[in-house]
């Protein structure tokens, strides 16, 4: 079974899923990026809402979100922890006059994931009249992250983990852990060339490569192994190393 897993942490690699913030957001990472990037990592650790305005400032001025996969990314980030304390509001939306055409819109993206009760205002601020096609993609998304399908795109299961970083929410996480037992099921039946497969093997592909960093994620595993059995018993092992 470790040896699936290995071609998947390849697979996972290619397509820019979050193994690990750093690989995410840049490959390589340009100077000073990587030290924000494990401070997201481990945020939902120790909240520090004061960080957000570098971090912000950091993948902008550095041209990562011009990349729309990695500003969707930062924005699942920065709408969480936009959710769980007010104060993180004064913090970021005191960088705005510095940032430039990307990380606004990524901010706008954090303040339609967020569900602030301004939200309208707030995006008439950030956006401008060439993000008319931005509007309209926000008009038609969910407002709540966990409203977006995790098995959609590549994408969505990068906001899942960087959304969990920030809050270390178990909804988050459950779902990723969901996805990963999905995968287990498919492969098992030698059902593997369904649109879905592809973004299943990376979340237990995922979850391998982080379990091992994050306490929390190891336990959750070992909770769901309990009641496991089957395919799902074996790819629960698998991710933990077992």
């Amino acid at each position: 079974m470790k040896h699936i897993f290995l071609r998947l942490l390849v697979a996972l690699a290619l397509m820019q899923i979050l193994a690990a913030p750093c690989t995410a957001f840049s490959r390589p990472a340009p100077r000073g990026i990587t030290s924000y990037a494990k401070s997201m990592e481990f945020y939902y650790l120790a909240p520090k809402p004061e960080s957000l305005p570098g971090i912000l400032r950091a993948f902008d001025t550095q041209g990562v979100l011009a990349d729309s996969q990695k500003r969707l990314a930062l924005a699942a980030f920065l709408a969480e922890t936009l959710r769980a304390a007010p104060e993180a509001r004064i913090h970021i939306w005191a960088t705005v006059p510095a940032l430039g055409q990307d990380g606004k819109r990524t901010l706008a993206w954090a303040v339609h994931l967020a569900r602030l009760p301004d939200e309208e205002s707030l995006l008439n601020a950030l956006l401008g009249q060439n993000d008319a096609l931005l509007r309209r993609q926000i008009a038609g998304s969910p407002g709540l992250l966990h409203d977006w399908k995790i098995s959609s795109e590549a994408t969505v299961l990068q906001m899942y983990w960087t959304a969990f970083m920030a809050c270390g929410s178990l909804r988050y996480l459950d779902a990723i852990i969901q996805a990963a037992l999905q995968y287990a099921h498919l492969n098992a039946r030698g059902e593997r060339k369904g649109p879905s497969f592809p973004m299943f093997a990376a979340a237990a592909a995922s979850l391998y490569e982080l379990a091992p960093r994050h306490p929390i994620v190891s336990e959750r595993l070992e909770i769901f192994l309990r009641s496991a059995g089957g395919p799902e018993a074996d790819t629960l092992r698998a991710i933990l190393r077992k």
